[in-house]
């Protein structure tokens, strides 16, 4: 998903190559704030998905690639056939949902992100993660408010430099600027912000 030109040319199923620093950098934020606390910021557990997870003949799957460089290896689907996800042709919005991972993380198209979330929430288990990287402009809109009221919104972790989703083109940052999105199955409390 990005912003950058979406009046004009759109990617093909909205796909679009998420920066690795840009995962990099919360996951590094997170496993720093582990070692500070001396205990699990946020736990991943052992069964992590990444249900749009991308990929094609040209790039790697971004979460996945970043999530195994953490030690965090993650289950991937895809609904494109020329993705690199373990499976295809899945439409994440079409799965049944078992509360059968710890952790959903991707980058959702824009204009599905908060299914994406009511989604994720039914394949998570009791206190699992779910984490969406989204314009920090989510947060508004008439739309969104009735989400936005009864979503278990755990943290916000705002991105400060904005990210570039076109690999050729790295240093052509998108037009806003981007959040990750850490939503927590029966969480109760306020949400909190976070600069990285």
């Amino acid at each position: 998903m990005s912003s950058t030109n979406r009046g004009a040319v759109r990617n093909k199923d909205d796909y679009y190559v998420t920066p690795h620093n840009t995962i990099r950098e919360f996951l590094a934020f997170v496993r720093e704030s582990d070692a500070c606390m001396k205990r699990p910021f946020f736990y991943f557990g052992d069964k992590i998905l990444d249900p749009s997870a991308g990929g094609c003949a040209n790039y790697e799957m971004s979460y996945p690639k970043v999530l195994e460089e953490f030690d965090l290896p993650a289950e991937s689907w895809d609904i494109r056939e020329d993705s690199r996800a373990n499976k295809t042709g899945i439409n994440f919005l079409d799965t049944v949902g078992k509360e059968e991972y710890d952790t959903v993380i991707t980058n959702p198209p824009f204009k599905l992100a908060t299914e994406f979330v009511e989604k994720a929430l039914e394949h998570v288990a009791d206190h699992g993660l779910v984490i969406m990287l989204q314009r920090l402009n989510w947060l508004g809109s008439q739309k969104r408010k009735q989400f936005w009221q009864t979503m278990p919104l755990a943290g916000v972790f705002i991105h400060s430099k904005r990210p570039g989703f076109d690999p050729e083109n790295p240093s052509d940052t998108d037009s806003t600027e981007y959040a990750h999105f850490v939503f927590v199955k029966n969480y109760k409390l306020p949400a909190s912000l976070y600069s990285l």
